[in-house]
């Protein structure tokens, strides 16, 4: 009996550890870019921002993430 339950356990936190170690995975995966509000706003009205943030951010390609965005400027189609 003693058996059973310590097998029991152990394939029970291998499945644990299987699960938490794809999700982490898959977080690292889905690392998007999302804009920041204030480039949104900009962009809705034909313009570029014109925070020095923003700008400084958009020459290395970036979101600015001190306005809130995050990534990499996602390449337009």
């Amino acid at each position: 009996m003693k058996i059973q339950k310590a097998l029991l356990a152990v394939i029970i936190g291998s499945a644990l550890a299987f699960g938490f170690a794809h999700a982490a995975d898959a977080k690292k995966d889905a690392v998007a870019s999302k804009v920041a509000g204030c480039c949104v706003k900009a962009a809705a009205d034909s313009k570029a921002c014109a925070h020095p943030c923003c700008v400084a951010a958009a020459k290395e390609k970036n979101n600015c993430t001190k306005c809130g965005g995050a990534g990499a400027i996602a390449a337009k189609k």
